[in-house]
């Protein structure tokens, strides 16, 4: 976005809302911008602005942004809410391009009102807006900083204490929708030895949102990674879309708040029920290849390891220390991370016995992966081994722990393992444990000369599995959902459960297979199922009152005469009388044999219509086995949604059950996905079991809901 610019490099600054008083938030931020200014960051001009005074520290103060002999391009607003819409109305009259307003006070404490004047004030004169209720913007860079918090405190014995760091230069561009967690970020990423782009706090977003500054920084050529701090979104695709663009061009990192569902849902399917809005959001960030990251300290780790070293072509992880405790650590953790631990191959092992014979490597030394070099090796030994294993290109990854406490290990250690670092551009992380002064020294060291650095095995593990993990998305655009039903006879069906011949018709509709089944009313009706179907057969009740009927024992299998439809008839019949709901009727349908999976599709009230795919049958929601995506999806997407089940290999063949079909499967799940997206009608939609036995993939149970009020959906 153009106007974006002048929020980052404007050529003048108006703070609304200085004061005599210089603990005010309007005086912090002006004194701030002006040691910018005297220090040569900044080149904009500043303007302070009250009606009140008439000059700070011998410097003039505009009574209004009008008097202003210049055009603005930034104005800075932290004053009492009420007025604030009138300041952003004169600052758009006047031509300024950017608004920052710091004040709080609006929608976020129930004043509506405030925000639908501001919102007025923004679309008559098209000035844009961060905020309201942010702290705004800091760059080091152009020397733009909003951040009004102070940088040195003092304590309760009369010292004074650094609160805040000034964050020095980098790549790493950081969104947040809160004011706190940026200054924590910020905080964070000093102590780690990182540098910044910028730091952007969004606020309420009455204007300019998250996605705003995502399209900006994946055009920002100073950017290389964009950390986001995300509490939610209120247009999932549009903000999915913004995703995928930004990550298409840099790396992205997503720490999501508000992982649990306090609110309760109508849920009619397993699918409504299991997944919540976490498992949505989750689906939404591996279609947009970004890396989710669980807290703050891993949200560091892996922004430090994505800019500083580049991604790897796999995970195959090689260990180099010379603490053995260290090596049986990172054995343990790696595959908890997807890292994998390959045997040192023949070729390889040759050139390292070479080394043992050259007596660089200690002949008690037993050579393996992890490579434990004892308290005998030395700052040569580790560039040499790193050398000879780097050079072989058999691994993706490196994880060097070069303990410094034997005496045999220097400090030229640093240099030797960038020596060789740098000649074969892999990637490599190091950790060194330990708080004492050669361990903090050489971190600091590593990390100064772009090696990533970490004082925990868990904590390198994980920045090595965003390398490894790490890829680029595909280019595409999710589209909103259909306005009209592609099915025209479902506006003749009522609100409601869905019946199950009618989700046998929409499922045939998009070329799903069904088994074949009769409905049957009464025992009389009986007599006819033998002519229809072959034994053997599954009866299971006919209800839209009754969702699961598996827990009440409504499903009977293996009926294999005529006897035994009667008798199982009967005691289904006993069942719908003793929990005292309506009558009609039982399914009875041809015995299917396969893995039971399942496939469920529902509307989010963010992203709107939702795949789900994973392990079926009685024990779903036991299992959890499952994975999730935004629809609609294509083959591409449905294939790694097999992949990521943790019981995938029940597909490939199981005692006497025959291998699925991959490819076909992953067909039947894209088909799947199209349903909801292209009928709004459709609340909820699920098959459970789906059977797949060979080519064949059976929907043997079906349940949906229908609404056709769109508020409802």
């Amino acid at each position: 976005m153009s106007e974006l610019r002048y929020l980052f490099n404007p050529d003048s600054i108006a703070v609304v809302g200085v004061s005599q008083n210089p603990s005010k938030v309007g005086s912090v931020i002006y004194q701030r911008l002006m040691k910018n200014k005297s220090q040569g960051i900044l080149k904009a001009e500043v303007y302070p602005v009250n009606p009140n005074i008439r000059s700070i520290n011998g410097v003039k103060v505009y009574s209004s942004i009008s008097e202003i002999p210049d055009d603005v391009d930034l104005v800075v607003i932290a004053i009492p809410a009420a007025a604030v819409p009138n300041i952003v109305r004169e600052a758009g009259e006047n031509r300024a391009k950017v608004a920052v307003i710091i004040s709080g006070g609006f929608a976020e404490s129930g004043r509506i009102d405030l925000d639908e004047q501001l919102r007025k004030a923004i679309r008559e004169t098209g000035i844009r807006v961060v905020g309201p209720n942010t702290i705004g913007v800091s760059d080091p860079y152009s020397g733009v900083d909003t951040f009004f918090l102070p940088r040195f405190k003092q304590l309760s014995n009369g010292k004074i204490a650094e609160s805040l760091p000034e964050i020095s230069p980098g790549n790493i561009a950081v969104i947040s929708q809160s004011g706190a967690l940026s200054e924590v970020i910020m905080d964070c990423l000093k102590v780690s030895g990182i540098g910044v782009r910028a730091i952007v706090c969004v606020g309420n977003q009455v204007d300019l949102t998250v996605e705003d500054f995502l399209r900006y920084f994946s055009n920002d050529p100073l950017t290389e990674v964009i950390a986001i701090y995300l509490e939610g979104v209120k247009d999932g695709r549009k903000f999915l879309n913004a995703l995928i663009q930004a990550s298409i061009s840099k790396k992205v990192v997503i720490l999501k708040a508000g992982k649990t569902d306090v609110a309760g849902r109508a849920a009619y399917t397993h699918t409504a029920s299991m997944v919540g809005s976490i498992e949505v959001y989750r689906g939404a960030f591996k279609q947009a290849g970004v890396v989710e990251v669980e807290d703050m300290e891993e949200m560091v780790d892996v922004v430090k390891a994505l800019s500083m070293m580049k991604t790897a072509k796999g995970n195959r992880l090689f260990i180099l220390t010379n603490a053995g405790g260290l090596a049986v650590l990172s054995s343990d953790l790696a595959p908890h991370y997807g890292l994998t631990i390959p045997n040192i191959p023949e070729e390889l092992m040759k050139k390292l016995e070479e080394l043992k014979n050259q007596k660089i490597i200690d002949p008690i030394v037993f050579l393996q992966n992890p490579l434990d070099l004892t308290a005998q090796g030395t700052s040569q030994t580790f560039e040499e081994v790193f050398r000879v294993v780097a050079s072989s290109g058999i691994y993706d990854l490196y994880l060097i722990m070069p303990s410094h406490q034997p005496p045999s290990v220097d400090d030229t250690v640093i240099d030797r393992l960038f020596n060789v670092y740098r000649e074969y551009d892999c990637s490599l992380v190091v950790c060194e444990h330990g708080e004492s002064e050669w361990s903090k020294y050489i971190r600091e060291r590593f990390d100064q000369l772009g090696i990533p650095s970490y004082p925990d095995v868990r904590r390198a593990l994980r920045a090595l599995s965003a390398l490894a993990t790490y890829r680029k998305p595909r280019n595409r655009i999710f589209e909103k959902p259909w306005e009209t039903n592609r099915i025209s006879w479902l506006y003749n069906l009522g609100d409601g459960p869905l019946k199950f011949e009618d989700g046998v018709k929409i499922l045939n509709h998009y070329g799903l297979e069904t088994p074949k089944s009769l409905t049957v009313l009464n025992e009389e009706e009986l007599r006819n199922v033998i002519e229809e179907l072959s034994f053997p057969l599954v009866m299971k009740i006919y209800s839209t009152k009754i969702a699961h009927k598996s827990d009440i024992g409504g499903v009977i299998v293996g009926l294999k005469t005529q006897n035994d439809l009667i008798e199982a008839y009967k005691m289904l019949r006993k069942k719908v009388v003793d929990l005292n709901v309506e009558w009609e009727g039982v399914v009875i349908q041809e015995m299917v044999k396969g893995v039971e999976l399942i496939l469920g599709s529902s509307h989010d009230a963010v992203f709107g219509p939702t795949i789900m795919f994973g392990i079926g049958g009685i024990f779903t929601e036991v299992l959890r086995d499952f994975s999730v995506r935004i629809a609609p999806i294509d083959h591409d997407d449905a294939y790694e949604m097999i992949n990521e089940l943790k019981m995938k290999k029940i597909l490939e063949g199981f005692r006497n059950l025959q291998p699925v079909n991959i490819e076909k499967l992953a067909e039947t799940i894209s088909k799947f996905s199209k349903i909801l997206w292209e009928n709004p009608s459709i609340r909820q939609l699920e098959i459970n079991p789906l059977i797949a036995s060979g080519d064949r993939f059976i929907a043997v149970d079906i349940r949906g809901t229908i609404s056709k009020n769109k508020d409802n959906r």
